[in-house]
């Protein structure tokens, strides 16, 4: 089992001086869970970044990732400057004592490669956890929202496959592409060869007995015997080389005959000018809205604006991303259709981008074969002047251009020239120029007719033969690579069925537990049958996409967001996280939440208390939270923890990390100080403002309801509410009474309620605080039971008033 006892920063993130969390009361062996308040970039988040880095195997913090801040954002930025190390140091409590206490130095040389103190502990800690043991209130957001394929990846996280994820992802969106694209790159090269010999041939298909038939036309016309298949005439080539003659003439002959056989033998692509049209248009329609190309890398801005969206509950709300004052349910609307249709612009783009590379292979083949005309230009030019091939060389100089600029279609500037079709019809009109003049210039050189042909005919037979065997070696090559292709896929098949398989197998084996939890979390609602369904059949993801499914009132449902609330889906995404947690963690037994709320409504948020006390009672939790109302009931409920809040922070000082006294020891202490009273009055005001709300609700009390008004209920129509439901179902009870002899300081409380903090001085005396307080903090203990550490309720079941544990009755 592994916890931790201490947790070190300093020149990490938010924090320069060194700073730590002690997770150990005195005189206790075994560290305890803790709870750290904090405002929003009061750095509190540095501590959860240190902890995600320290933990992390590829040492990354993702967020950071995601927002393109990297590994230069991790350090203080005045560390360096200041020669402060960059650390993490956590103290472990290990009952195998194999890990004590390990370090992680951020190295400015090598900013993605930390120095560790131990490598072994290193790999024990790495080694102790399936699930990250960090979470953080944006991962909820983003898995419930996600589409189907990148909650597979999420849950390939949370459950210990991202190795098979990953294996799938490289078969089925790399391996498998790239085998298709070979295949074809064969198939493409058959092509070219069976091309070749029917221009050489000038026949309109490729078959040996039409082959042989050619070849032998030439053999009988220089008195050679014909031969019944391909190999014997290929024999017979040195025999018909015997009969050209040795001489300067003779070899110029040669030269211009091999030059004239290589060029006519050239296949040009002569579909390359609308190909690169097409892909010209596609790119500059995706680029007419520059601004939403320049939004695609704040995929993960937008991301984590819906997550503090999520968690804001006001009715209008800042955008995080501009500023803009809107209703916060339509700016929840907007940024969702904003990060739809950039990930939908992105998927567009990545399209275009692989529609290029293939276009660019093309390209540069076509670059490959003008080159190789412009070289047999360039050795007939050694021969005759008269050979000019500018129509060629400028065709090769736009097919390089444009290669170059396709290798940066979205980097500005941006030029993408067209490829003008009359410019491929100049080269082969100029091909055509050049092969008449090559035959000119023969007879100009005044061989004899038969020794011009000769040599054609020598010429054209080991042309014939390169070409053939290249095809026959293609062709081989062809079906040993399909046989061995289809050998894979079918050995993919049976390895991806096996990790199918065996992802269902885990999925079924959380799916139960997750109802369980969701119930605890969400006990008001009919939900069940939660499962996590392998998706085997619909789209390309198939096989590596994943859903949930649930019964609603008894209908079946997938996805589950076409019927949850925001607040539902917290919820499940919350129960995912911890069955996985507890399914797969053996040794790890803590768990950081970094601002995790189990609902945006605050009166439900006490269920992911009783989850934690009800199944992870043996877990260290570690929670940092912005929200004080959630840090009080954490305070109430979990007396035994170690209550912290960070009271402020500055550039260099960092956080300001102060141990957090109860409500009413902190009242007591502003008494004790003559300039705080009214501080004192306030506090008191707030505190039973919302006990008395909670109270009302927990007792099904009836407040006072208000028809032209939105005001939330007085203190005085909260005393009432609570007098009176007490009273009408346990009026013998000495509570009643008590509540109406507290209500009589209800005037005082009210002060300060509505009017906190004003200008005006107080007419209270701090003794008539001090009674107030006593008076109330009496009544308080008597609804609250130190067993279960809850507020008695209303069983509408029992008909009773009694805490959950039931020790604590009202009868």
């Amino acid at each position: 089992m592994i916890k931790l006892k201490k947790i070190k920063l300093s020149g990490f993130r938010g924090i320069l001086n060194q700073q730590e969390l002690d997770l150990v009361i005195n005189g206790n062996k075994e560290p305890s869970s803790l709870v750290l308040f904090g405002l929003n970039s009061s750095g509190k988040t540095s501590f959860v970044d240190g902890i995600e880095w320290f933990l992390s195997k590829e040492n990354k913090i993702d967020w950071l990732r995601r927002d393109q801040a990297e590994e230069k954002a991790y350090p203080h930025q005045a560390a360096k400057e200041k020669n402060i190390k960059s650390f993490v140091e956590i103290d472990f409590f290990d009952t195998e004592n194999k890990v004590k206490r390990l370090e992680k130095i951020y190295d400015h040389n090598k900013i993605t490669v930390p120095t560790v103190s131990d490598e072994t502990g290193f790999n024990n800690i790495y080694s102790s956890f399936v699930i990250r043991p960090y979470f953080r209130y944006l991962e909820v957001v983003e898995f419930v929202i996600s589409k189907a394929k990148d909650k597979y990846e999420k849950l390939a996280q949370w459950m210990g496959f991202e190795s098979e994820f990953e294996f799938q992802e490289k078969i089925g969106l790399i391996i498998v592409q790239n085998l298709k694209n070979y295949e074809n790159q064969l198939v493409n090269k058959i092509e070219n060869f069976k091309q070749q010999l029917k221009q050489l041939t000038n026949t309109f298909t490729v078959i040996d007995d039409e082959l042989i038939n050619y070849c032998n036309k030439i053999l009988k016309q220089n008195k050679i015997q014909e031969c019944k298949n391909i190999e014997e005439i290929w024999e017979k080539i040195p025999e018909i080389s015997k009969k050209k003659i040795a001489s300067t003439v003779g070899i110029q002959i040669d030269k211009i005959t091999k030059i004239e056989t290589d060029v006519s033998a050239i296949v040009l692509k002569e579909n390359l000018s609308p190909d690169i049209a097409e892909i010209k248009k596609k790119i500059d329609d995706f680029k007419k809205d520059k601004k939403i190309i320049e939004q695609i890398d704040e995929i993960g801005l937008y991301t984590q604006a819906f997550g503090i969206l999520t968690k804001n509950t006001e009715v209008n709300v800042k955008c995080p991303v501009c500023g803009k004052e809107w209703a916060r349910k339509e700016l929840m609307d907007h940024i969702r259709n904003e990060l739809e249709f950039l990930k939908k612009t992105k998927k567009t783009k990545e399209l275009i981008e692989q529609k290029v590379l293939f276009l660019k292979t093309l390209i540069n083949q076509e670059i490959d074969i003008i080159g190789n005309l412009t070289s047999y230009y360039a050795t007939a030019q050694e021969i005759t002047k008269d050979i000019k091939f500018i129509d060629t060389e400028n065709y090769l100089k736009n097919l390089n251009k444009i290669s170059g600029f396709l290798s940066k279609i979205f980097i500005e500037p941006y030029k993408l020239i067209e490829l003008d079709i009359e410019g491929f019809k100049k080269v082969l009109k100029e091909k055509d120029i050049i092969l008449k003049k090559l035959k000119i210039f023969k007879h100009k050189i005044q061989p004899s007719a038969e020794d011009i042909k000769l040599a054609e005919d020598i010429e054209k037979l080991t042309q014939i033969k390169t070409s053939f065997q290249s095809l026959v070696e293609a062709q081989v090559e062809y079906k040993f690579e399909s046989e061995e292709i289809n050998k894979f896929f079918t050995l993919k098949d049976a390895i991806v069925k096996e990790i199918q398989e065996n992802i269902k197998s885990r999925f079924d084996q959380v799916s139960n537990k997750i109802g369980k939890y969701f119930s605890i979390l969400r006990n008001d609602k009919d939900i069940k049958d939660i499962k996590i369904v392998l998706n085997e059949e619909r789209g390309r993801a198939a096989g590596r996409s994943a859903e949930i499914e649930l019964s609603y009132f008894d209908i079946s449902v997938r996805p589950a967001y076409k019927v949850l609330s925001e607040s539902l889906l917290n919820s499940l995404g919350l129960a995912i996280y911890f069955v996985c947690v507890k399914q797969f963690n053996d040794k790890c037994k803590f768990i950081v939440l970094d601002d995790i709320m189990n609902s945006l409504d605050i009166e439900k948020r006490d269920t992911l208390l009783d989850l934690i006390e009800q199944e992870f009672d043996d877990y260290q939790i570690i929670i940092f939270t912005h929200d004080y109302y959630w840090f009080q009931k954490i305070i109430r409920r979990l007396p035994k923890w170690i209550h912290k809040k960070i009271k402020g922070w500055d550039y260099l000082g960092g956080a300001k990390i102060d141990s957090i006294i109860t409500t009413k020891e902190e009242i007591h202490d502003y008494l004790s100080d003559s300039t705080k009273i009214e501080e004192a009055g306030w506090k008191l005001g707030r505190h039973v403002e919302g006990i008395l709300n909670e109270l009302s609700e927990n007792l099904w009390a009836t407040v006072r309801y208000r028809y032209v008004k939105n005001d939330p209920p007085s203190l005085e129509e909260l005393f009432y509410a609570v007098y009176v439901r007490l009273k009408n179902k346990i009026k013998a009870n000495p509570i009643v009474e008590k509540v109406l002899e507290t209500k009589k300081y209800e005037p005082i409380l009210r002060n300060f309620v509505s009017h906190p903090r004003n200008n005006q001085p107080t007419s209270l005396s701090p003794q008539e605080i001090k009674r107030a307080a006593d008076e109330w903090f009496s009544l308080e203990q008597e609804f609250w039971c130190t067993e279960c550490n809850h507020f008695v309720e209303y069983f509408q079941s029992k008909d009773k008033i009694e805490c959950k544990c039931g020790k604590k009755k009202l009868e």
